[in-house]
Parts: C-alpha cells; sequence; structure tokens
C-alpha cells in the first residue's frame, strides 16, 4: 500500500509539471459578481457599446496551500442578466448574438509599489434571447483569459496588506432583426457574473 502511494504521489507530481491538474474552480476571484455597467450601443449598425467596471477583492486563500508551482492562472468571464433601457426598441428583437472583447486589469499595491497584471479575451460570443418579457442570458464560449504574467499575479492575489482592485473593460457589439440601435442608440444595463479563476499546475 505504502508503495501505491508513492507511486501515485510520483505521477501527481509528473502530471502537475506537464500542467495537466488543475484546480477546483474558485468563483467570483475578483469580486464582479452583481457589479454593473450601462453601456449605449450605436449610432451604428452594429451596435457597438463599451463597458468599465471595478471591484476590490481580499488575497485569495484558495492559493495559500497550493500542491505545486502553478503554471497558468485562467479567468472564465461570466455575465449574469442584461437590461434594456432607454433607445431601445419596444418589442426586444430575439435573439440577439453578441460578441465580446473584454480585458481584466488586477492590480495592488505591495510597499508603495503597485503591481499589475492583465489577461484579455478577443471574441469571446453569447446570445440573449427574450421571450414573454424574461430576458435570458446564454453562456459565454470563448470567454476564458489566461494571464501572461503569472507570477506577479500570484503575488497580488496571496501577498501584500490591504485590498486589491480588478478592473473590467469590454466592448459589446450585438446583431440582431431588428437592430438595437435602429431608433439611434439603445441602452443596456449588464450585470457581471463572479465568473471563476482556473490554476494549473
Amino acid at each position: 500500500m505504502k508503495r501505491f502511494v508513492t507511486l501515485g504521489a510520483l505521477a501527481a507530481l509528473v502530471l502537475a509539471g506537464c500542467g495537466l491538474i488543475s484546480s477546483p474552480p474558485i468563483d467570483n476571484p475578483f469580486n464582479l459578481n452583481g457589479k454593473q455597467t450601462s453601456i449605449t450601443l450605436g449610432p451604428n449598425a452594429s451596435a457597438v457599446g463599451n463597458a468599465e467596471v471595478t471591484a476590490t477583492f481580499d488575497n485569495l486563500k484558495d492559493l495559500s496551500n497550493l500542491p505545486a508551482t502553478p503554471s497558468s492562472f485562467t479567468y472564465n468571464l461570466g455575465i449574469s442578466a442584461i437590461a434594456f433601457g432607454a433607445g431601445c426598441p419596444a418589442t426586444i428583437p430575439s435573439p440577439i448574438q453578441v460578441t465580446l472583447n473584454a480585458t481584466v486589469e488586477v492590480s495592488d499595491t505591495n510597499g508603495g509599489t503597485t503591481r499589475t497584471a492583465s489577461a484579455s479575451t478577443t471574441g469571446a460570443k453569447f446570445t440573449i434571447t427574450a421571450s414573454g418579457g424574461t430576458v435570458t442570458v446564454g453562456n459565454i464560449s470563448n470567454g476564458s483569459m489566461t494571464f501572461s504574467n503569472l507570477s506577479t499575479l500570484l503575488n497580488i492575489l496571496s501577498t501584500g496588506t490591504g485590498q486589491n482592485t480588478a478592473k473590467l473593460t469590454a466592448s459589446l457589439t450585438t446583431s440582431s432583426t431588428p437592430d438595437l440601435a435602429s431608433g439611434g442608440s439603445c441602452t443596456l444595463v449588464v450585470t457581471w457574473g463572479g465568473g471563476s479563476g482556473v490554476v494549473k499546475f
């Protein structure tokens, strides 16, 4: 039995070295859940709008006892709801296809020095459906962002005093019949989901 456990531990280390082991998802790592942004689409045939939202969060306790040296940290973006406001069509078209480009910048101050790490996704897609006054946001595809400056990110998330800051910037391009901005403009209120973070080893 002792030999079996030892071989199992060795196999885990080998898989970790190959980046084949992932942590359980870390829910809402940057405290973006429930944050809202108003986005004005148009006037434009493709109805493009920009968004920016900022949140503060504590260091992640999930990273305090890692089994091996991480090889990557990926953030999976989430949107929980979208509401339609001024300028939008009286009858919301359905379905609405949305393309999303987004960047998350995470920072903190440690010993008077600001540390910053960022990740982006381009061409993420999801669908909005409206039926009987109910608006549903589909799952985001290609919405994963992997941080390139991993060591800086891990230091931000696990060391330093005080709270960290996450800034999400995004642009949305919508496509529907009729176009959401056919009247000149259309204001959306986006409620962001917390998303999830995944550490690979």
